[in-house]
């Protein structure tokens, strides 16, 4: 229990921190609105303290709650004393109905936009946010960042034009606030909290807006890491090398390697499956130095030729790394070097993918 501590506190430490920034986003809200309430009052309170009554001004405090009862429509003295506190009596129940009741109907207003997810709760709530991912665009690539975003426990929110889109109400599941803005807005990227954000990762489907989006995104933060979606390969390389962009995509390149990685696997059924004949079976790719390299699967079949070697003899004869071994005893991640090779053992082997064939 005791190695949870430092978890905990810091979990509470979060939760008090957001509690905060919420409190003052609502202050921020309602601001106009208790500013009006605030001058009513203490002009109120200054015609009542300054009016004698039984030959003595009243207290501070109690000239103040004047003020604040006659918002109310509900006077401390009665008749008022004086004509301008008669007049005042009069008028205020009408500033009282404006201002209070304004306040009151917009914060109603505010309590159900927050239980549909609307997006004037969605803007507070994004005010709140501290050292988080800005997702722009929820299309396929934009929801499956989220996901990993969430998996990794790394705070997102969503930014996206049409309340229609597809993937909207699967970021709602998710209790990830979404904007419905347009992500070329300034002031949407405000309302994203792109002062606070330490990422934006922009994946709309308009290569052009994307870029207006990530100049915009450098010129508000210049320490924000900006990700951005492009099209063309050759544009690509172009602006990772001339525009102060961290990292510029393409999907087709993302997706290449894996494509490749699929292809270079063993022959179809079982094979391609690895499901115990000593084919790999490919379960992520990367680009490292220009080249392919793949985290794939096997499961050493009796006879195999890796049978009996050890893990550091696997590795340098195949250029390889043993992520994890998993046989009769668990899963050891990493493996020793000196670990035995069985018969059975299911091994995740990071490689170059030139090098996958060899492990068949």
């Amino acid at each position: 229990m005791l190695e949870y501590l430092p978890v905990l506190r810091q979990e509470r430490r979060r939760s008090l921190r957001v509690a905060v920034l919420y409190a003052a986003a609502l202050l921020n809200e309602f601001r106009w609105t208790l500013a009006a309430l605030a001058a009513a009052v203490l002009f109120g309170g200054f015609l009542f303290a300054i009016t004698p009554i039984d030959g003595q001004r009243p207290p501070p405090l109690t000239a103040l709650y004047g003020g604040w009862m006659a918002l109310l429509a509900q006077p401390i003295y009665n008749p008022p004393p004086v004509w301008y506190l008669s007049l005042l009596c009069g008028v205020y129940p009408l500033v009282g109905a404006v201002v209070v009741g304004e306040g009151v109907v917009r914060l109603a207003m505010l309590m159900m936009s927050r239980r549909r997810g609307e997006k004037e709760w969605v803007r507070i709530m994004a005010s709140t946010y501290r050292d988080h991912v800005i997702v722009c665009g929820l299309g396929h690539l934009g929801i499956r960042v989220i996901e990993q975003l969430l998996a990794a426990s790394i705070p997102c929110l969503a930014m996206e034009r049409s309340k229609s889109a597809r993937f909207v109400s699967r970021a709602a599941e998710l209790h990830v606030p979404v904007l419905i803005r347009d992500m070329k807005e300034d002031q949407a990227l405000i309302d994203a909290g792109i002062e606070h954000a330490r990422a934006i990762v922009i994946c709309a489907n308009d290569a052009l807006a994307n870029l207006e989006v990530a100049l915009d995104a450098r010129r508000m933060n210049p320490r924000i890491r900006v990700v951005m979606r492009l099209f063309d390969e050759q544009i690509v390389h172009k602006l990772s090398d001339a525009m102060d962009v961290d990292v510029a995509f393409s999907s087709s390149t993302l997706a290449a390697p894996i494509v490749a990685a699929l292809a270079l696997q063993g022959g179809g059924g079982a094979s391609a499956n690895g499901n115990g004949d000593g084919s790999p079976k490919v379960i992520s790719s990367m680009m490292i130095g220009g080249a392919c390299h793949v985290a794939a699967e096997l499961t050493v079949a009796p006879g195999h030729r890796l049978v009996g070697r050890r893990v550091d003899e696997l590795e340098r004869a195949h250029a390889a790394r043993l992520l994890a071994r998993t046989g009769a005893g668990g899963t050891q991640s990493p493996p020793p070097h000196d670990a035995v090779i069985a018969a059975g053992d299911r091994l995740v082997v990071h490689t170059a993918a030139s090098n996958l064939a060899s492990l068949s």
